[in-house]
């Protein structure tokens, strides 16, 4: 089960939302800023499910949303870009699914 510890070590900042009664995970990129859910729209707590990041400028407008495979690949992208950077954000934004063989 995952933690707020978890993403917490990735870089990511915790907030409730009591509108639908969750929680979210984000992170800041200069004036856009990403959220975490899972597939359902809910809080991510499986480590092995679908992660999806949306991300929104600063007057909070959707601008992309991408799945990814699970919080491995949340925590591989993680590792090799600095959380906030432009590197980070592109790579989430240009996520591909994994084709199953």
């Amino acid at each position: 089960m995952l933690t707020a510890v978890d993403f917490e070590k990735l870089g990511f900042w915790e907030d409730s939302t009591p509108e639908e009664n969750i929680t979210v995970y984000g992170m800041d990129f200069g004036t856009d800023y990403i959220m975490l859910t899972d597939d359902l729209g809910k809080t991510p707590l499986d480590a092995k499910k679908f992660i999806v990041v949306a991300a929104y400028n600063d007057d909070d407008c959707f601008l992309w949303g991408v799945e990814l495979k699970d919080f491995a690949a949340l925590k591989e992208l993680c590792a090799r870009f600095p959380a906030g950077s432009a590197e980070l954000l592109e790579a989430l934004r240009t996520y591909k699914l994994p084709k199953d063989k």
